[in-house]
């Protein structure tokens, strides 16, 4: 039904391309996303003084809106709503490195439908156009996959995160090479701000000596690059400039440190500021609620769309020249915390009165309550029934058609190595958006857990396993059922070359997480090469194929240990079910 719905839209796009108000074309749209960015780290959110002057510029030339929030304390799933305008739980990108079905009607398609030119720069594997963030785009830059290697430059936070000096240069020549006479759609990523923190010493200074805030500070250097050359071709008049925060970061707050697991507003207020081509509204400032889901209406209708036949399919709201009402409520919601964990999932909805979480112990933080200290669930009575009623609504709306997950090794790696824990691309069922889960830990409750996860997975990439040991057996002497940390566990004995702890640690994994887990499976399959157990390495080999396993690597070992065995027969077969 959504692939029609997709074919429709594409159609009707047509029907307007290249038709803005009075017959003329489009005008250009750059969107500028901040990964990992709170909002009030932000000086024209009442941020250090003097930290991010650019970005206090454009606020000032344009509309800064107070109160935005993410759907999702996580790239993936944050991204594709602001390119379809859907909730995640419409797209159906729950978590990092799931893939956008090719069912998404996508801002950048409609922009290609309209005769634009369309590029993006993008700074980390998170978005690789392998997980369907490429639709619609004619030039795609993001570094994952296959074969990628940032290099040295691109640096930063690992080999396959580019920083944002990158993005910019990249942008730079982009816009100096292309035909000035054409319109536009470009989005810039910029990753810089994501944990560990590594800001060139220069910035240091400007953030006071705390690293997050030089990651920002240098990050807004280099978007002051950007709009300068903006201006410089001519482009600054012309050009509706939108810049919008992916998520925030946790900062010690409720104790946590990063994001993703919680749904706490450090993590879900983000930076939300539009400027008009003709300067519409600078320096005004707007409280009422708003969402990254409205950044697909409002930059369709910048570019000479109009939104009011789509406003039943899509979530967001457009912004274009105008304000929502006091009135708005916006949805949001986590699946992090039960895809790495075994934990449960969360989901909730925000208004004008205050943030109401779905779970098995639900909360309610009232507006007056700004830095969430305070659960008056109790308080909230048989409003209550509210609340689960918006999420239900939302529930309620078509979805887009899943796809099968991806099978690339090496773009997991590359986006486990950020430290997004227990990231899983492959498909499994995940629990209604509606259902509770008492049997299952809160992540809430379960913060520090997240938080000696995420040092254990740090040790990990540092090549210091033996260290990371204690911090996961804590963990799992209160959580036993944790299969993110039974998997890393059993990773970190198998380094230690412990193949019987490393056997048994990724045996409870399989046997607690529910559906296919192949990153353990493979590792297991690994163990039991290395302690001589042919037959049970085989068997587990034999598993990963039938669930759908295509990695090079793995099937390549397969065919190995088949005829190390001298099965050939079984190798010939497998080989041609693989078409070769």
């Amino acid at each position: 039904m959504m692939k029609n719905r997709k074919a429709l839209f594409v159609f009707g796009l047509l029907s307007w391309a290249g038709c803005g108000a009075g017959g003329d074309p489009p005008q250009s749209v750059l969107l500028i996303t901040l990964d990992t960015t709170r909002a009030d780290a932000l000086s024209c959110y009442g941020g250090r003084p003097g930290l991010t002057p650019n970005l206090e510029r454009l606020a000032a030339e344009g509309v800064l809106f107070e109160n935005a929030r993410t759907v999702a304390p996580l790239t993936g799933p944050s991204h594709a709503s602001m390119l379809t305008g859907l909730y995640p739980l419409r797209h159906g990108v729950r978590v990092n490195a799931m893939r956008l079905p090719g069912s998404a009607a996508t801002l950048a398609e409609a922009a290609r439908a309209s005769g634009m030119d369309t590029a993006a720069f993008l700074a980390a594997p998170v978005l690789s156009g392998e997980l369907g963030f490429a639709q619609g785009f004619e030039v795609y830059e993001a570094p994952g996959g296959a074969g990628s290697s940032a290099g040295e430059e691109e640096g930063g936070h690992g080999e396959t995160t580019r920083i944002a000096a990158l993005v910019a240069r990249m942008a730079i020549r982009w816009l100096r090479q292309r035909d000035p006479g054409a319109p536009f759609f470009l989005w810039l990523h910029f990753f810089d701000p994501h944990h560990p923190y590594n800001p060139p010493p220069a910035f240091l200074e400007r953030g006071g000596g705390d690293p997050y805030l030089a990651e920002i500070a240098y990050m807004d250097h280099h978007i002051g690059r950007v709009l300068d050359v903006l201006e410089e071709e001519g482009l600054g008049g012309e050009t509706l400039v939108c810049v919008v925060g992916d998520h925030g970061e946790g900062r010690g707050e409720h104790g946590e440190e990063t994001h993703g697991t919680c749904l706490f507003d450090s993590t879900l207020r983000v930076p939300f500021i539009i400027r008009h081509a003709d300067r519409w509204g600078s320096g005004r400032r707007h409280a009422s609620l708003v969402s990254v889901v409205d950044v697909f209406p409002t930059m369709l209708e910048g570019i000479g769309a109009s939104t009011s036949s789509r406003q039943s399919f899509i979530d967001g709201e457009s912004l274009f020249k105008t304000f929502p009402s006091e009135d708005r409520g916006v949805y949001f919601e986590t699946y992090q915390g039960h895809v790495s964990f075994s934990w449960s999932h969360l989901s909730g909805w925000v208004d004008r009165e205050g943030k109401y979480v779905h779970a098995a112990a639900p909360e309610f933080y009232s507006v007056d309550d700004s830095n969430e200290q305070t659960n008056t669930i109790d308080a909230l009575g048989r409003d209550v029934e509210r609340y689960v009623g918006h999420i239900a609504e939302v529930r309620s709306r078509s979805r887009l058609d899943s796809e099968d997950a991806i099978e690339i090794d090496e773009l997991q790696s590359q986006i486990a190595a950020l430290g997004y824990s227990g990231t899983q691309s492959e498909k499994s069922e995940l629990p209604d958006v509606m259902d509770v889960a008492p049997e299952r830990p809160h992540p809430h409750g379960r913060i520090a857990d997240a938080t000696r996860y995420q040092e254990a997975h740090r040790l990990m990439n540092r090549k210091q396993s033996s260290q990371a040991l204690p911090l996961l057996a804590a963990i799992l002497e209160a959580d036993p059922t944790n299969h993110g940390a039974l998997h890393l566990l059993g990773t970190a004995h198998m380094r230690e070359g412990r193949l019987d702890e490393a056997i048994a640690a990724l045996k409870r994994a399989l046997s607690v997480r529910a559906g296919r887990f192949a990153a353990a499976r493979k590792k297991l399959a690994r163990c039991y090469e290395e302690a001589g157990e042919t037959e049970l390495a085989l068997a587990q080999y034999r598993t990963l194929v039938a669930d759908g396993e295509r990695s090079r690597q793995v099937l390549a070992r397969f065919l190995k240990l088949l005829r190390d065995t001298g099965r050939e027969d079984e190798a010939l077969r497998l080989q041609a079910t693989l078409g070769g």
